[in-house]
C-alpha cells in the first residue's frame, strides 16, 4: 500500500509540475495560463462552447468566462448562438484569434513534439492510456463512494 501511495503521490507531484512548466513559458510568451489553454482548446479548428471546455480540460466557469470575455474584446475569437441551446453559445477563433493562437502556440507545440518524440523513444505511447485508466477509475471510485460529487463529503 506505501508503494502504490508513493507511485500516485509521484504522478500528482509530476502533474503539478507539467502544469506549472506550461504556467511559466505562458508568462514569457506574454499570456496568461487561462488565454493559453483557451487558445489551445480552440486551436483544433473546431467550435467548442464554454460547457465543452470546461468538463474536457477542467476549467472553473468563472476563470473561462473571465478569459472569453477578455479574447472576445481583443477580437480573437466569437460567439455564436447554438441551434436549439437557450444559453449555450458556440466559441470560435476569428481570423486574427487563429493568427495569435498560432503565433502563441507554435513555440509551445515545437516544443512539445521535441519533448514527446524523446519521451516516445523510452516509453511507448500507450503510457496515456494507462493515465486515462487511472483517471477513468479514480472517477469511478469516487462515485461509488461519494455519489455524484455534487454534494460536500465532509
Amino acid at each position: 500500500m506505501d508503494n502504490i501511495r508513493k507511485t500516485i503521490r509521484q504522478l500528482l507531484i509530476t502533474m503539478s509540475k507539467l502544469d506549472k512548466t506550461y504556467t511559466a513559458w505562458s508568462g514569457k510568451l506574454g499570456s496568461q495560463s487561462s488565454e493559453l489553454w483557451l487558445m489551445y482548446a480552440l486551436d483544433d479548428g473546431q467550435p467548442h462552447s464554454q460547457k465543452q471546455i470546461c468538463d474536457e480540460w477542467g476549467f472553473p466557469k468563472t476563470t473561462i468566462n473571465s478569459i472569453i470575455k477578455k479574447c472576445e474584446t481583443a477580437g480573437y475569437l466569437t460567439l455564436l448562438a447554438i441551434p436549439g441551446k437557450r444559453r449555450e453559445m458556440q466559441i470560435c477563433l476569428t481570423e486574427k484569434g487563429k493568427a495569435y493562437a498560432k503565433q502563441l502556440l507554435n513555440f509551445v507545440y515545437q516544443a512539445e513534439n521535441k519533448a514527446m518524440e524523446e519521451t516516445l523513444k523510452i516509453y511507448p505511447a500507450e503510457f496515456f492510456d494507462a493515465i486515462k485508466l487511472f483517471n477513468k477509475c479514480l472517477e469511478a471510485e469516487f462515485d461509488g463512494k461519494f455519489g455524484t460529487g455534487e454534494e460536500s463529503i465532509i
